[in-house]
């Protein structure tokens, strides 16, 4: 999997790896899609709930990742 730049980004913010992001994907708390259909999974990353946006047409690449409060 790669992360795209907005991704990245806020990766970055949340001290987050690639391995972390697929760890989430793999074993979500709660998974759903957004309005545009693309699959987003929600789990912790060192006890921080976060949310993985996945793109539609490119299952390997992270659309977005970052923090969720609730």
């Amino acid at each position: 999997m790669r992360f795209s730049r907005h991704a990245k980004n806020n990766a970055r913010d949340l001290e987050a790896t690639i391995e972390d992001a697929e760890r989430v994907i793999q074993d979500a708390v709660h998974t759903d899609a957004d309005f545009g259909g693309r699959p987003r999974y929600t789990g912790y990353i060192r006890g921080t709930r976060v949310r993985v946006v996945v793109a539609l047409d490119d299952p390997e690449l992270i659309v977005t990742i970052h923090e969720r409060r609730k």
